[in-house]
């Protein structure tokens, strides 16, 4: 998914206050795993105002323009899922935890890649993972009318057909309603992006950055044990006067389990990388498990064969 986060060249569109209650996100300090949960204590409603039309659109999620306590932001959620058809409100939570949940891992994964090339003096450019909040928008009170906004893509009448169990999903506390679910991430303005690999293509490059990315990629196959994959990588430049470095945002992932959402290819697309691989300069100076071996090459020719 290839979109600009750029926001700061269009004129300000119409919009409309909301109020969105923050999940609190938590990460395990061995695997990187996150969680994210909207507990009775931590649903304080931060009101902003969100426009009511997409100020770019990728090939699943709408953006929307979000003004919150005087910081820009976007906000994103999805409009399909791959398949044409509309998401509901509790697929497009789901997805956007699930992308949360990849976001999540692969910081953890690049702060452990990056203490191995520091600790081994490997040059690399600099990267960082978006930070990113998750939200939900609705009211804080039962007395209070919900009327989602328009950009939540959803209606009251959306909303009020929903099952019990499923308003009960959406309800954190008795008094809490929230609905359509947001990623939230800084905005970053007019900036270059650059895309590293696709979902089930990964070119080797020969430049830093490019060469970085690859390297990266690899530890991480290694690092979760051959279980996950980071695919359709692409960063922009800083939006932080502090870094230089470039932030990879839409991140997707292939698991073993085939569990982190929308375009996750499971052990296809884990083998496909295996399989399109090239080991960069990089990759040995880490000392990382050459890829490439008699077995998988075999695979790989059977598959070009079966087509």
């Amino acid at each position: 998914m290839a979109f600009l986060l750029n926001a700061a060249s269009t004129p300000e569109p119409p919009s409309t206050a909301v109020s969105l209650f923050f999940a609190t996100q938590t990460s395990d300090v061995t695997t990187g795993l996150q969680s994210f949960s909207w507990t009775v204590g931590d649903c304080v409603p931060n009101s902003g105002t969100l426009a009511n039309g997409p100020i770019n659109k990728g090939k699943s999620k709408l953006v929307f323009k979000l003004s919150l306590n005087g910081v820009a932001y976007v906000a994103k959620r999805c409009y399909t899922l791959g398949d044409g058809s509309p998401v509901s409100i509790l697929a497009n939570r789901d997805q956007l935890v699930k992308e949360g949940v990849t976001l999540g891992r692969a910081e953890f994964f690049l702060n452990h890649f990056n203490s191995e090339c520091a600790y081994e003096a490997i040059e690399i450019a600099g990267f960082d993972v978006t930070d990113f909040l998750i939200a939900r928008e609705g009211v804080a009170s039962l007395a209070e009318s919900f009327v989602p906004s328009p950009a939540s893509g959803i209606t009251s009448t959306d909303y009020s057909s929903l099952t019990p169990a499923e308003k009960d999903e959406l309800t954190t506390d008795s008094n809490t309603i929230s609905s359509i679910t947001w990623l939230l991430e800084r905005e970053r303005g007019d900036v270059q992006l650059r895309k590293y690999s696709g979902t089930l293509d990964h070119p080797k490059y020969s430049d830093k950055q490019g060469a970085t990315i690859n390297a990266f990629q690899h530890f991480v196959y290694l690092y979760s044990k051959k279980t996950l994959v980071l695919a359709d990588i692409q960063a922009s430049e800083s939006h932080s006067r502090l870094s230089q470095n470039a932030v990879l945002f839409d991140l997707m992932s292939h698991t073993a389990n085939r569990e982190s959402g929308a375009g996750d290819h499971g052990d296809l697309g884990i083998k496909t990388f295996v399989n399109q691989h090239e080991c960069v300069q990089k990759c040995v100076a880490l000392n990382l498990e050459a890829l490439k071996t008699p077995e998988n090459e075999e695979d790989a020719q059977e598959e070009e064969e079966t087509g």
